[in-house]
Protein backbone atom coordinates (compact mmCIF):
# COMPACT_ATOMS: atom_id res chain seq x y z
CA UNK A 1 0.00 0.00 0.00
CA UNK A 2 1.18 3.13 -1.02
CA UNK A 3 2.20 5.68 1.70
CA UNK A 4 -0.88 7.69 2.72
CA UNK A 5 0.58 11.54 2.70
CA UNK A 6 -0.77 15.35 3.49
CA UNK A 7 -0.55 17.75 1.22
CA UNK A 8 1.76 19.47 3.92
CA UNK A 9 3.63 17.10 4.53
CA UNK A 10 4.68 16.73 0.78
CA UNK A 11 5.30 20.18 0.73
CA UNK A 12 7.36 20.28 3.48
CA UNK A 13 9.47 17.35 2.12
CA UNK A 14 10.03 19.04 -1.07
CA UNK A 15 10.85 22.32 0.69
CA UNK A 16 13.75 20.89 2.90
CA UNK A 17 15.06 19.20 -0.38
CA UNK A 18 14.96 22.92 -1.94
CA UNK A 19 16.19 24.43 0.70
CA UNK A 20 19.20 22.20 1.31
CA UNK A 21 18.21 21.59 4.90
CA UNK A 22 19.51 17.59 4.81
CA UNK A 23 19.22 17.20 9.00
CA UNK A 24 15.71 18.31 9.62
CA UNK A 25 15.11 16.56 5.77
CA UNK A 26 16.61 12.72 7.43
CA UNK A 27 14.93 13.26 10.74
CA UNK A 28 11.37 14.33 8.94
CA UNK A 29 11.69 11.52 5.97
CA UNK A 30 12.50 9.06 9.20
CA UNK A 31 9.58 10.06 10.93
CA UNK A 32 7.27 9.38 7.81
CA UNK A 33 8.84 6.15 6.85
CA UNK A 34 8.41 4.80 10.63
CA UNK A 35 4.78 5.93 10.64
CA UNK A 36 4.03 4.44 7.62
CA UNK A 37 5.63 1.57 7.91
CA UNK A 38 7.62 1.82 4.72
CA UNK A 39 11.10 2.74 3.67
CA UNK A 40 12.61 6.30 3.07
CA UNK A 41 12.21 5.05 -0.85
CA UNK A 42 8.93 4.91 -0.97
CA UNK A 43 8.54 7.60 1.00
CA UNK A 44 10.22 9.73 -2.02
CA UNK A 45 8.73 8.00 -4.57
CA UNK A 46 5.25 9.07 -3.18
CA UNK A 47 6.11 12.68 -2.15
CA UNK A 48 4.69 14.54 -5.27
CA UNK A 49 4.02 18.02 -5.10
CA UNK A 50 0.42 19.27 -7.04
CA UNK A 51 3.11 19.85 -10.08
CA UNK A 52 4.67 16.32 -9.49
CA UNK A 53 7.75 17.88 -8.66
CA UNK A 54 9.80 15.78 -6.50
CA UNK A 55 12.32 16.33 -3.92
CA UNK A 56 14.75 15.16 -6.44
CA UNK A 57 13.64 17.96 -8.77
CA UNK A 58 14.06 20.53 -6.14
CA UNK A 59 16.87 19.60 -4.97
CA UNK A 60 18.61 19.69 -8.20
CA UNK A 61 17.53 22.43 -9.67
CA UNK A 62 19.23 24.22 -6.59
CA UNK A 63 22.58 22.57 -7.61
CA UNK A 64 22.23 20.92 -3.70
CA UNK A 65 25.07 18.20 -4.16
CA UNK A 66 24.96 17.05 -0.84
CA UNK A 67 21.03 16.43 -0.81
CA UNK A 68 21.09 14.53 -3.95
CA UNK A 69 23.32 11.83 -2.78
CA UNK A 70 20.93 12.04 0.66
CA UNK A 71 18.14 11.26 -1.70
CA UNK A 72 19.62 8.80 -3.66
CA UNK A 73 21.42 7.31 -0.41
CA UNK A 74 18.18 5.95 0.42
CA UNK A 75 17.71 3.31 -2.80
CA UNK A 76 21.31 1.99 -2.33
CA UNK A 77 18.82 -0.98 -1.18
CA UNK A 78 16.08 -0.69 -3.54
CA UNK A 79 15.27 -2.57 -6.63
CA UNK A 80 16.69 -1.24 -9.57
CA UNK A 81 13.29 -0.14 -11.08
CA UNK A 82 12.43 1.75 -7.61
CA UNK A 83 15.65 3.85 -8.60
CA UNK A 84 15.58 4.60 -11.53
CA UNK A 85 11.68 5.51 -11.67
CA UNK A 86 12.70 8.23 -8.88
CA UNK A 87 16.09 9.38 -11.00
CA UNK A 88 13.41 9.95 -14.21
CA UNK A 89 10.68 11.11 -12.64
CA UNK A 90 8.96 13.92 -14.36
CA UNK A 91 6.83 16.81 -13.47
CA UNK A 92 3.57 17.77 -14.98
CA UNK A 93 5.47 19.15 -18.16
CA UNK A 94 7.70 16.29 -18.65
CA UNK A 95 11.09 17.54 -16.88
CA UNK A 96 13.13 15.66 -14.79
CA UNK A 97 15.52 16.58 -12.31
CA UNK A 98 18.11 16.42 -14.65
CA UNK A 99 16.15 18.64 -16.73
CA UNK A 100 16.06 21.20 -14.19
CA UNK A 101 19.96 20.88 -12.97
CA UNK A 102 20.99 21.18 -16.67
CA UNK A 103 18.38 24.42 -17.13
CA UNK A 104 20.39 26.26 -14.29
CA UNK A 105 23.70 25.02 -14.90
CA UNK A 106 24.74 22.83 -11.91
CA UNK A 107 27.38 20.44 -13.61
CA UNK A 108 28.31 18.65 -10.66
CA UNK A 109 24.31 17.15 -10.42
CA UNK A 110 24.19 16.76 -13.79
CA UNK A 111 27.00 14.75 -13.32
CA UNK A 112 25.49 12.61 -10.05
CA UNK A 113 22.59 12.39 -12.00
CA UNK A 114 24.11 10.73 -14.77
CA UNK A 115 26.74 8.85 -13.10
CA UNK A 116 23.42 7.36 -10.77
CA UNK A 117 21.50 6.16 -14.06
CA UNK A 118 19.60 9.19 -14.92
CA UNK A 119 18.30 9.21 -18.27
CA UNK A 120 20.05 12.12 -21.07
CA UNK A 121 17.62 11.52 -23.47
CA UNK A 122 14.24 11.84 -21.95
CA UNK A 123 11.92 14.71 -23.42
CA UNK A 124 9.76 17.03 -22.07
CA UNK A 125 6.17 17.43 -23.26
CA UNK A 126 8.13 20.03 -25.55
CA UNK A 127 10.29 17.33 -26.83
CA UNK A 128 13.41 19.20 -25.18
CA UNK A 129 16.32 17.02 -23.57
CA UNK A 130 18.12 18.21 -20.80
CA UNK A 131 20.90 19.15 -23.30
CA UNK A 132 18.45 21.45 -25.13
CA UNK A 133 17.78 23.49 -21.98
CA UNK A 134 21.50 23.62 -20.82
CA UNK A 135 21.64 25.17 -24.41
CA UNK A 136 18.82 27.59 -23.78
CA UNK A 137 20.12 28.78 -20.67
CA UNK A 138 23.86 29.43 -22.43
CA UNK A 139 25.09 26.98 -19.89
CA UNK A 140 28.03 25.72 -21.78
CA UNK A 141 29.95 23.65 -19.74
CA UNK A 142 26.98 21.46 -19.07
CA UNK A 143 26.56 21.26 -22.71
CA UNK A 144 29.78 20.25 -23.24
CA UNK A 145 29.56 17.52 -20.70
CA UNK A 146 26.42 16.31 -22.26
CA UNK A 147 28.51 16.33 -25.92
CA UNK A 148 31.48 14.23 -24.69
CA UNK A 149 29.07 12.03 -23.01
CA UNK A 150 27.84 11.09 -26.45
CA UNK A 151 31.15 10.39 -28.04
CA UNK A 152 31.25 13.96 -29.66
CA UNK A 153 34.13 16.89 -29.76
CA UNK A 154 32.45 19.90 -28.39
CA UNK A 155 35.81 22.09 -29.86
CA UNK A 156 34.31 20.37 -33.27
CA UNK A 157 30.97 21.23 -33.04
CA UNK A 158 30.43 24.44 -35.14
CA UNK A 159 26.84 25.59 -34.88
CA UNK A 160 25.36 27.67 -37.78
CA UNK A 161 24.63 31.46 -35.89
CA UNK A 162 21.48 32.45 -38.58
CA UNK A 163 20.49 28.77 -38.08
CA UNK A 164 20.71 28.83 -34.43
CA UNK A 165 18.67 32.50 -34.55
CA UNK A 166 15.99 30.85 -36.90
CA UNK A 167 15.23 27.74 -35.02
CA UNK A 168 15.00 29.92 -32.08
CA UNK A 169 12.29 32.04 -33.42
CA UNK A 170 10.38 28.81 -33.84
CA UNK A 171 10.70 27.86 -30.30
CA UNK A 172 9.70 31.04 -29.40
CA UNK A 173 11.53 33.20 -26.49
CA UNK A 174 13.53 31.52 -23.76
CA UNK A 175 11.41 33.27 -21.31
CA UNK A 176 8.03 31.56 -22.62
CA UNK A 177 10.23 28.37 -23.07
CA UNK A 178 11.00 28.21 -19.94
CA UNK A 179 7.77 28.90 -19.02
CA UNK A 180 5.93 26.26 -21.02
CA UNK A 181 8.75 23.80 -19.77
CA UNK A 182 7.66 23.94 -16.04
CA UNK A 183 10.58 25.55 -14.85
CA UNK A 184 9.51 28.06 -13.52
CA UNK A 185 9.61 29.29 -9.58
CA UNK A 186 12.29 26.36 -9.30
CA UNK A 187 15.06 28.89 -7.49
CA UNK A 188 15.59 28.68 -4.10
CA UNK A 189 15.45 32.92 -3.37
CA UNK A 190 12.01 32.67 -4.94
CA UNK A 191 11.02 30.91 -1.72
CA UNK A 192 12.30 33.24 0.92
CA UNK A 193 9.10 34.44 2.01
CA UNK A 194 7.88 30.89 2.08
CA UNK A 195 11.06 29.95 4.12
CA UNK A 196 10.06 32.37 7.14
CA UNK A 197 6.67 31.10 6.98
CA UNK A 198 7.60 27.42 7.29
CA UNK A 199 10.07 27.99 9.87
CA UNK A 200 7.46 29.63 11.94
CA UNK A 201 4.53 26.78 11.45
CA UNK A 202 7.35 24.42 11.79
CA UNK A 203 9.09 26.39 15.36
CA UNK A 204 4.85 26.90 16.46
CA UNK A 205 4.07 22.78 15.64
Amino acid sequence: MAPQLTEDEIDDLVYLARTGENEELTTFLGSLAEREKVSPAEILLSAKDEGKSTCLHMAAANGHVDTVNLLLSHFASSSAEQKKAFLDAANEYGNTGLHWAALNGHLPVVKQLVEAGASVALANDKNYVPLDLANFGDKKDVVEYFLRQAGLDPAKMNPNDEEDEEDAKKCGSLEEDKLSAGVEGVKLEEWEGESKDKEKTRTES
